[in-house]
Parts: C-alpha cells; structure tokens; sequence
C-alpha cells in the first residue's frame, strides 16, 4: 500500500520530513499488518531501512511538505519529489542520452523530475541507493499521459508514477512484473 501526507512547513527541515515519513510509517504498518508498535529499523549497507526482526518491505520517501510511504510483501521503493530547476550538468550526469533527447521536447524540469523520480524509487528498491550510476537506468514511456507504461532497462522491476497536485511526482518500484491495482491507491492522510 502507499500512503501519503501532506503537512505544513515554514522552511526546509529534513528531520521534520523524516519524522512526518516515519508517523506515515507506523500507521501504516497499524493498519495492514495491525502492528501497534512500529519495530526497530535498520539501515542496509548502502542505507536501505528494513525490519530488524523481519517483516514487510517498506520504503519512505520525503520532499518540502510531502512525505509517501510504501509497505508491502515484495522489495519496494518509492519517490517523492517537487518539480525544480535543474541544471544541464546534472542532466547530463543522471540521464541517457535517449533521455536527454526526450527531456529536450518535454517541458524540461518537469520531466526530468519524472525520470529522476523513478531513477531513486529503483535504487531504493534495489538497495543500491545514489551509489549506482542513475545514467545507467534508462526509462521510457510508452504513453505519456497517466496510466501510461513505463519501461526500464533494468529487469524484474516494474513502475507506477502519478503526479501529486500541481508540482511534485511520486514514483514507485516493485520487484515484480505489475504493479497491483491496490498499490496505484494512495491512501491520504492530513
């Protein structure tokens, strides 16, 4: 399941982000696994959080006043991000060169928010974190409206994306070959 919140912030603060993600974390986890204490967390080697005593997946992801969390029976990884400026050096950094060419007739932060988005859910997915080189990942899709497939160069993964109000894009990876139709529910909490 996905779930999502929005709350109020006056300025950046990455630990308030953090602490909204993990409140998101453990309700969720009270109302699909009806586990009233969130277990202890432990990080991977590259970062990754999981259950010390097993468990479901999970995954949290935060950005300015928006926090996502995805939990579940199969690895996960989700992204949230609000749409921003972007620099050419980083496009060229993070991007293919068949991505770079589809951001060039898109509008450009928007879309490569859109690929950075699904870029960082399969690394979070995967374990791998921002030590993998997100040029290698190479995403297309097949149609560019919503609901929409969404292919990758990397296999045994599969993808969602939706759009969050006016400008911000959540994106969510499963190690799978479908995305579940309860999976593309957001639930929202305020």
């Amino acid at each position: 399941m996905v779930y999502l919140t929005f709350f109020k912030q006056e300025k950046y603060l990455h630990e308030k982000e953090h602490k909204e993600g993990l409140r998101l974390l453990e309700y969720a986890i009270k109302e699909e696994y009806g586990i009233e204490k969130l277990p202890k967390i432990e990080k991977g080697i590259h970062g990754k959080p999981y259950f010390i005593e097993g468990g479901p997946y999970f995954n949290i992801s935060h950005t300015k006043g928006i926090a996502v969390c995805a939990l579940g029976e199969i690895e996960v990884g989700i992204d949230v991000e609000r749409i921003r400026g972007i620099s050419e050096s980083m496009e060229k950094k993070v991007l293919s060169k068949e991505e770079r060419e589809w951001v060039s007739v898109q509008e450009r932060e928007e879309a490569f928010i859109r690929l950075w988005t699904l870029k960082e859910s399969y690394v979070k997915a995967t374990g791998q974190g921002l030590t993998m080189n997100f040029s290698k990942i190479s995403f297309q899709f097949l149609n560019n409206k919503k609901g929409g497939q969404i292919l990758c160069n990397q296999k045994g993964y599969c993808f969602y994306q939706q759009k969050i109000g006016t400008d911000a894009y959540l994106a969510l990876c499963l190690k799978a070959t479908e995305i579940p139709e309860e999976m593309k529910k957001l639930h929202i909490l305020f």
